[in-house]
């Protein structure tokens, strides 16, 4: 049996969200299986954001790094209906001889054949140097160093995954294998029955992201234009007015609102001004949570009961440029209901 092995340093994924994470996980997947190899399931740095981080201009900095096991959040067993897997642990028992994978000059923690990692030391016997994305890697797979077990180190995503028109029937198999676990679908299912019971119907979901471009600097105009009209459109006067016509046009009487902004000032703006359209807020909470995976089950609840929702709203982004939490709504959305509003 053959293993691959996705080693990321801590210190290149600052800004790295849940979904981002889910997305970079289903590349694995494909990865291993187009190598027939053994996914080693990863564990996911997950950075949540605070709303300093959302409104600022000044470099990014964050209060939390915080590793979450993948046990703790998917379903293991949906996922190895589809792809051969192994836990971390058990990997580095193997204490077999791997082939590195990494990028060309760069810095890694490897001395005298040894990989290094918080995990454990690797064996390495022989080093390859790709400028890799996962089309890369599979590319490369009739490569004869690219026999045997595998270590990729700092594997870059590919963002919104773009791969799923090359591969798409491969993509909706790995996609519908990602699925939260029973005790967090119990937990957004109890929250449904107490606050949207018989809503469902009649609730607009309402993504609202806050600021996530005021920071990006891209390589051409257009795609700066692009940013500051994203960040234009999500401003709290543009959103109201989105809601309100949505609302008004479907006879909608609820909102369910999933934001990063945490600006009680602004929320309550929102909250007063639909109120008086007789439209109601509502916003999933989890403050009982009070542990390390209190702000990923915070998302992931959201996505659960978003999903849900007959009525969709994001504030911008087109399903392949949106970001990563609004479309796995969307796609859980679609496979729910088979309709939404963009």
């Amino acid at each position: 049996m053959e293993y691959i092995f996705f080693y990321e340093n801590y210190d290149i994924y600052k800004t790295e969200q849940l979904c981002a994470n889910l997305y970079k996980l289903m590349e694995m997947i494909l990865i291993a299986k187009q190598l027939n190899k053994t996914l080693v399931l990863p564990n996911f740095y997950f950075t949540p954001r605070n709303n300093e981080l959302i409104n600022t201009n000044k470099s990014l900095e964050i209060d939390r790094i915080e590793l979450i096991n993948a046990n703790n959040i998917l379903n293991i067993e949906s996922i190895k209906k589809i792809c051969s897997i192994i836990s971390i642990t058990d990997f580095f028992k193997l204490k077999d001889s791997q082939t590195l994978i990494c990028k060309p000059n760069e810095d890694i923690p490897y001395i005298n054949n040894k990989y290094h990692t918080i995990y454990g030391i690797l064996n390495i016997k022989k080093k390859m140097e790709i400028n890799y994305s996962s089309l890369n890697i599979l590319n490369n797979s009739n490569n004869t160093h690219i026999k045997g077990n595998i270590v990729v180190h700092n594997y870059n995503r590919m963002g919104n995954p773009v791969w799923y028109k090359q591969f798409e029937k491969v993509y909706y198999e790995i996609r519908n294998s990602l699925k939260f676990n029973d005790n967090l679908i119990e937990k957004a299912n109890s929250f449904i029955k107490n606050n949207l019971k018989d809503k469902l119907d009649t609730v607009l979901l309402v993504h609202w992201r806050r600021g996530d471009f005021i920071t990006i600097h891209a390589d051409t105009s257009d795609a700066n234009d692009y940013y500051n009209k994203c960040n234009k459109l999500g401003g709290l006067e543009n959103l109201i007015k989105n809601i309100l016509v949505r609302c008004l046009e479907n006879k909608l009487g609820t909102v369910f609102l999933l934001t990063n902004e945490t600006d009680e000032i602004i929320l309550f703006k929102l909250s007063d001004v639909l109120k008086q359209f007789n439209v109601e807020v509502i916003v999933y909470s989890n403050a009982s949570d009070n542990n390390y995976l209190k702000y990923a089950i915070n998302d992931i609840c959201g996505i659960i009961i978003g999903s849900k929702c007959k009525y969709q709203l994001h504030t911008h982004g087109s399903y392949d440029q949106m970001s990563q939490y609004g479309r796995w709504i969307m796609e859980e959305n679609m496979k729910n209901n088979f309709y939404w509003i963009n």
